[in-house]
């Protein structure tokens, strides 16, 4: 059901280049559950890497969302088309050369891909059954976007990242995140402590706040700040690079605090209606709305795509309109003293040169250097700004993050990729 403001605004001359449409809350699907658990998958097991093949095409219908519209007008051109045979390309596993489509089809287990090149469409595949209009769970994905959404507020003069974070949410004095600003929490600097769930790389208390898995079963864990809450400081602030989803879901926090609006609502109005995105999208929830703004997006493989090529384009859509500011794709780019030192001290500089900054990662491999948004069981997003190109891709690799898929997707895959089109000079 459409919301009186969105109604009014349909009523407006089709001059205007996008119209608000409703963000919709939508319940578990009851039906599709009750299918999958006579396959032994349930909500309890629905995010197991075993089952990432099926249940990631599908993630949304096993927890609450909001659904986010097309706009009423917001066709772009289509891309145009020349394609080039990446998938022949090699690279190498443990037992030596394979081509590129073993490496993301067998030993990735690849769903999608789709390649651009200075606005060009070079590449698509889609695989396991999966089609060009399917939304895929971009899992960390998510984290990106909920960045770009606070750096839209930074542009508008309504959040400063230097900030302490309880200026903005001072519910969380007296926790560990006391200390810390805005900036250090989007950076994963926070220095917050948390111990993970037996066989996880998060705390199923948070989770559980998000009815990731079903109905919580904590009760007095009803929403990401109750959890915030009850966390210490661990690190020194603003030392460590310390890659924890809690500091993702506080900065989207603050940002519904200082746009008054949430989440969801703010993607459509900012982003989703100005990309020419081709499907609606999903963005998981728990039963009061509040969306994971950690992992929770659902969205194509070519809308993912879309968002890339902006990023390309210095923040530009295809018609010529601002959609993310130049000044926060010149600083992630760029980086800092801050986030380089914090690098070194995490666990990830062993696989690349590079920085986290801002939910982001920039990496500089073989020669390329790159913007990257990562997913946990290999959702990619990367794009190279010097060459326009961008490459997205979903993926259902059973392990969480292991070194073997970083290696092959950042220093085999990516490289392979990128080299092939520079040759070419598409």
């Amino acid at each position: 059901m459409k919301t009186i403001t969105s109604l009014l605004l349909l009523a407006l001359p089709l001059a205007l280049s996008h119209q608000a449409q409703a963000v919709e809350f939508k319940p578990v699907d009851s039906a599709f559950v009750q299918q999958s658990s006579a396959l032994g998958v349930t909500q309890d097991n629905w995010d197991h890497g075993a089952h990432a093949a099926a249940t990631f095409p599908n993630a949304y219908r096993f927890t609450p969302h909001m659904d986010i519209p097309l706009p009423a007008n917001g066709k772009f051109r289509e891309w145009s088309h020349r394609s080039q045979a990446l998938l022949q390309l090699t690279g190498y596993d443990l037992d030596g050369e394979h081509s590129l489509e073993v490496l993301l089809r067998d030993r990735l287990k690849n769903h999608s891909m789709v390649v651009l090149n200075k606005g060009v469409l070079v590449h698509q595949h889609f695989w396991n059954g999966y089609g060009a209009e399917q939304t895929h769970l971009q899992m960390s994905v998510t984290k990106s976007f909920t960045s770009l959404l606070a750096s839209i507020a930074v542009a508008q003069g309504k959040l400063d990242m230097d900030r302490g974070i309880i200026h903005y949410l001072p519910e969380l004095k007296g926790t560990g995140f006391e200390d810390a600003t805005v900036q250090e929490v989007a950076d994963m600097r926070s220095g917050i402590g948390v111990t993970f769930s037996e066989g996880k790389l998060w705390d199923d208390r948070m989770t559980e706040a998000q009815d990731w898995n079903g109905d919580s079963k904590y009760p007095d864990m009803r929403g990401v700040i109750d959890y915030a809450m009850t966390l210490d400081n661990h690190r020194p602030i603003g030392k460590v690079y310390d890659y924890l989803d809690v500091n993702t879901e506080l900065l989207g926090k603050v940002v519904e605090k200082v746009q008054g609006q949430a989440l969801a609502q703010l993607l459509e109005s900012q982003i989703w209606s100005k990309i020419g995105a081709e499907q609606p999208a999903k963005w998981m929830s728990n039963r009061k709305g509040e969306v994971v703004a950690s992992g929770g997006l659902n969205m194509t493989t070519r809308d993912l795509a879309k968002v890339g090529e902006i990023i390309a384009n210095k923040g530009v859509n295809q018609q010529g309109e601002r959609v993310i500011p130049a000044e926060f794709i010149d600083s992630l780019f760029q980086g800092d003293d801050k986030v380089r030192f914090a690098w070194q001290q995490g666990k990830e500089s062993a696989l690349a040169t590079g920085w986290y900054k801002d939910q982001f990662r920039v990496l500089d491999i073989k020669g390329h250097k790159f913007i990257a948004m990562v997913g946990i069981h290999g959702q990619i997003l990367v794009i190279e700004p010097e060459s326009q190109t961008v490459v997205a891709m979903n993926s259902g690799f059973g392990d969480m993050e292991p070194p073997r898929m970083a290696i092959l997707i950042f220093h085999q895959i990516i490289p392979a990729i990128l080299d092939k089109l520079a040759q070419d000079k598409v």
